[in-house]
């Protein structure tokens, strides 16, 4: 009997890294992308909320589909679509064929997302598993921490089309390898069942406190979402900084996203994962007052606006990993449904946050602090009624948390 191949954990790392690069890399370019189509920012926002829309719709489709068709080539077909659409934004004529370029990168690479930890399950024990996806974990960590630097210097340098080029090579090298080293690991394909999936996720639509934890989360990611896209307009229309500022100063907030994480794996345990919940939403609740205060009372500068960001950061780093925790405990036979459905509930969230923002004028902070308050009290409002309501009588909540998924990050 042949033993299930094993995947090489640096390619899936890798795999899955390729989709926050075409993520994040295009973010600090996009004040440029304004000038160079002679459009509205709004529109030009389109450009990243499409993206977050497409890698949502993916969060759907790749899991059930990759189970009926095997794991390689479902990832080969997003992978090839992908490069289609990398190369149609380098190429790109106007905005609309760059948007529609956009599509199909974030369809593609969402399959990364997806399948590379359906990958480690099929061929880890427990152990290895939780090896392999904390390794994976960190490319979904440290892919968006470097991305905008890299985006913001070769648009600097080479324009923005350069940028594509850089990920096309980089999908290039991602494809080439998987054909090469990545055999199947589904070896037990299952028929599409939509009856079953549809019933799995009315359970968790009639379940007030997942969809509480599914809010928290989407809101969360949502908050984050709104400042990167509108950081860089910010700089450049209300502060005349180059990209290259927004690629240096990212990496602040970052850094303390991985601070929060860290605070919950050192204290998860001693202190549960609901207080955490809490207190991370509350500290990103002050940073948010902090924000709005202080570019009320003190003129725009790229450091009012990075560190109440960087402060909120430290709650949300707190707060992912232990509502991810809570969620997936109170149906623990759907947890693979329920964390799709909050991929996606995270995406979609993401998306009307970031176009939503790009809707005001970037001569001052307002809209930033407007949109990105709103998430964050929302998000506040949802983690006290989830963990009021689990605390008085529902299911039991798990006082640990794992590695985060990343913010969507």
């Amino acid at each position: 009997m042949k033993t299930r191949p094993v995947p090489s954990l640096a390619l899936l790392s890798a795999v899955t890294a390729l989709a926050f690069c075409g993520l994040h890399m295009i973010v600090p370019a996009l004040p440029l992308l304004v000038v160079v189509f002679d459009d509205s920012p709004a529109r030009v926002q389109l450009v990243l909320s499409l993206y977050l829309a497409g890698i949502a719709v993916g969060q759907l489709v790749y899991g059930p589909a990759s189970d009926r068709f095997g794991r390689r080539p479902v990832l080969l077909a997003g992978l090839a679509t992908f490069l289609v659409g990398t190369a149609l934004c380098g190429l790109a004529w106007s905005l609309a064929a760059l948007i529609a370029g956009r599509v199909l990168q974030a369809l593609g690479a969402c399959a990364g997302i997806v399948l590379a930890r359906a990958i480690i399950r099929d061929v880890y024990d427990r152990e290895a598993a939780a090896r392999g996806l904390a390794l994976v974990m960190m490319a979904m960590t440290l892919a968006p921490a470097i991305s905008p630097a890299f985006g913001a210097y070769l648009a600097e340098w080479f324009g923005w089309r350069a940028i594509f080029a850089l990920l096309g090579g980089l999908g290039t090298i991602v494809f080439v390898a998987t054909v090469m080293r990545l055999g199947e690991t589904n070896r037990n394909p299952a028929p599409l069942d939509l009856a079953g999936m549809a019933g799995a996720y009315a359970v968790l639509l009639r379940s007030p406190i997942f969809i509480a934890f599914a809010l928290c989360s989407a809101c969360t990611s949502a908050s984050w979402f709104t400042f990167i896209a509108s950081a860089p307009h910010l700089l450049s229309d209300a502060l005349g900084q180059p990209p290259s500022t927004y690629g240096l100063m990212i990496l602040m907030p970052m850094a303390t996203y991985m601070a929060g994480n860290a605070l919950t794996a050192r204290f998860a345990q001693r202190v549960g994962s609901l207080r955490l919940l809490l207190g991370g939403r509350a500290l990103a609740f002050t940073a948010a007052l902090v924000l709005a205060l202080w570019s009320g009372s003190a003129a725009l500068s790229v450091w009012t606006l990075f560190l109440p960001i960087a402060l909120a950061e430290i709650g949300d780093g707190m707060t992912q990993p232990a509502l991810m925790a809570a969620a997936l405990s109170l149906h623990p036979r759907l947890a693979g449904t329920a964390s799709g459905l909050m991929g996606f509930l995270q995406m979609a969230a993401a998306s009307v946050g970031s176009f939503a923002v790009a809707l005001l004028p970037y001569n001052n902070a307002f809209g930033l602090v407007a949109v990105f308050g709103g998430f964050v009290a929302l998000g506040l409002g949802a983690a006290i009624f989830a963990v009021s309501r689990s605390v008085r009588g529902g299911p039991p909540v798990i006082a640990s948390a794992t590695a985060p998924a990343a913010e969507g990050t």
